[in-house]
């Protein structure tokens, strides 16, 4: 699977409980903000460890969190619950201890930021405690220029003219224990008047998926390809399942070309396996794709020649 560790997603506007006119220069605002990696992906063990950037003018604090569900929309009534792919919050007898998050010193423009984080996933979690997210508040607060996070160590921002970028780095890196699907990042700024600004920002958490066993076989003037589709449990008590109800597409790369065309596709069975039978024009390279979903992340197969 080919996914970039350290894309952006950046949130352009930001939101405020009720419509204003544009900010004037130096008024409290939210520009961007920014989520790395913007497309997580966990496997059956390690984690991914998310750095959030907040771009705030005329903030004395910001504060962030991360949380399972999708953001409310702009025309939600006061109370109402945000959309159906939302994970509801575990009962108050099932809580779990939440994790902070906490500002971390900036690095200067251009040094490296942390994305994919390899861990171990404790063997003692069970799989069917339902686990928070990074909720918990996470607040800097920075006099001036420079400050302090909650552990006393400096806390620095990048300046930029008027704009400031803080960091966070959760403390908890994402695994798959938590809930799979939307997230929501949700940054507070505060100014020294008690005036505050909200803006959201969303990902997906999504859980591996791989194509196993991808065989091609020539039948008559055509070919059979054939594989099983597999993902990361959803219960937790293997590493992998077989991925039933999804469509893969068949893709073939003639020889002597650079460019892959979808030549048909199939549904994969209870147990993840999946055939089809597709016209063969000439020698080449097969292939088989799995699209994704909101949950699960794609996959394309290691390509077979025929």
């Amino acid at each position: 699977m080919m996914r970039p560790l350290l894309a952006t997603l950046v949130l352009a506007t930001a939101t405020t409980a009720a419509a204003a006119p544009a900010p004037a220069s130096g008024d409290l605002a939210i520009r961007s903000v920014v989520v790395r990696p913007s497309d997580p992906v966990v496997g059956p063990s390690g984690s991914v460890r998310l750095v959030v950037d907040v771009v705030a003018r005329g903030a004395d604090r910001v504060s962030v969190v991360l949380e399972p569900g999708r953001a409310p929309a702009e025309d939600d009534e006061p109370g109402e619950e945000p959309g159906p792919d939302v994970t509801p919050s575990p009962p108050s007898g099932d809580a779990v201890p939440v994790p902070s998050v906490s500002p971390d010193p900036v690095a200067p423009p251009g040094a490296a930021v942390p994305g994919t984080v390899p861990g171990t996933v404790p063997a003692a979690v069970p799989a069917a405690v339902p686990l928070p997210g990074l909720g918990g508040l996470a607040s800097a607060v920075v006099p001036g220029v420079t400050g302090a996070s909650r552990d006393g160590r400096p806390a620095r921002r990048i300046s930029s003219g008027e704009w400031e970028t803080w960091r966070f780095l959760p403390d908890k890196a994402l695994s798959r224990w938590y809930p799979s699907g939307p997230w929501t990042v949700v940054a507070t700024a505060v100014n020294g008047r008690g005036e505050r600004v909200v803006a959201h920002a969303g990902f997906n958490l999504r859980r591996e998926t791989e194509i196993e066993g991808l065989k091609v076989a020539r039948e008559g003037n055509g070919v059979r390809v054939t594989g099983t589709l597999m993902r990361v449990d959803p219960v937790g008590k293997v590493d992998y399942r077989p991925f039933a109800g999804q469509r893969v597409r068949i893709r073939f790369r003639p020889e002597g070309s650079s460019r892959w065309k979808t030549v048909g596709e199939a549904v994969t069975r209870r147990d993840g396996w999946f055939t089809a039978r597709v016209r063969a024009d000439g020698e080449g390279a097969w292939r088989a794709e799995y699209a994704g979903t909101s949950r699960y992340a794609a996959d394309a197969s290691p390509q077979r020649e025929a």
